[in-house]
């Protein structure tokens, strides 16, 4: 094999995996991205949660409040009745009472129901914390891991690009730009194998004479195709 397309091939072999590499890198935001958009989704449910239990408990003392300020207009009425000596009067304050009770125990009836729906509410809102607890470990941890792995993936880059430097010093600049020009048109595979007289990167056949250039492993022949360096 000539020397320099032997260069080339090992140039190769780092180029396409610093392309793996970066691209790594290129996901490992949207990585996450994806992990804190699950910890929003449970912090979401956590807050929905925790304002019905707060909306639940306004109502609920709102009710208190109702019931307390029925009370004492009941108090207020009755010390009114022992101050009053007319029965039309007595009579009128003693239907207010009545009905003040009756909305006293309506309300207490709806202050229950809310109390009930509280002890739900006050599960849901549990269970979603711990949900959101398990959640932030996993992807507390998960992100870790991502920092880790951008750590070590930029660390290799580094590796790959000094190598890849110190290699590509022994390589005619010409060669190493048509190398480079080749490699970024086609996406990662500059120098190719020619089997059977075929281009084992386009999969065309070559001419005779391409071939024999080839084989011969006298000049750095391309593939008269797709314009790949090529090598028996």
């Amino acid at each position: 094999m000539i020397p320099e397309i032997e260069q080339l091939l090992i140039i190769q072999d780092r180029d396409q995996k610093l392309k793996e590499l970066n691209s790594d890198i290129e996901r490992l935001p949207l990585e996450e991205l994806q992990a804190k958009e699950r910890l929003k989704a449970a912090t979401t449910s956590v807050e929905i949660s925790e304002k019905a239990f707060m909306e639940n408990e306004i109502a609920m003392k709102n009710i208190e409040l109702d019931i307390d300020t029925r009370k004492d207009s009941i108090t207020k009425l009755k010390v009114q009745q022992m101050e009053t000596k007319k029965n039309d009067e007595f009579a009128v304050m003693e239907h207010s009472i009545n009905n003040y009770q009756s909305e006293i125990v309506k309300l207490e009836d709806s202050q229950l129901e809310l109390m009930e729906k509280g002890e739900s509410l006050s599960e849901t809102l549990q269970h979603n914390k711990d949900n959101l607890a398990k959640d932030q470990k996993i992807v507390d941890s998960e992100l870790a891991i991502i920092r880790e792995r951008k750590i070590q993936i930029t660390k290799k880059v580094s590796e790959l690009e000094i190598d890849r430097k110190e290699i590509s010093s022994n390589i005619a600049p010409d060669l190493l730009d048509q190398y480079n020009r080749i490699f970024k048109s086609k996406k990662g595979d500059a120098v190719s194998e020619l089997i059977n007289d075929i281009c084992s990167g386009c999969h065309m056949k070559v001419t005779p004479s391409t071939a024999l250039a080839v084989k011969a492993e006298k000049v750095v022949t391309t593939c008269d195709q797709c314009g790949r360096i090529l090598y028996i």
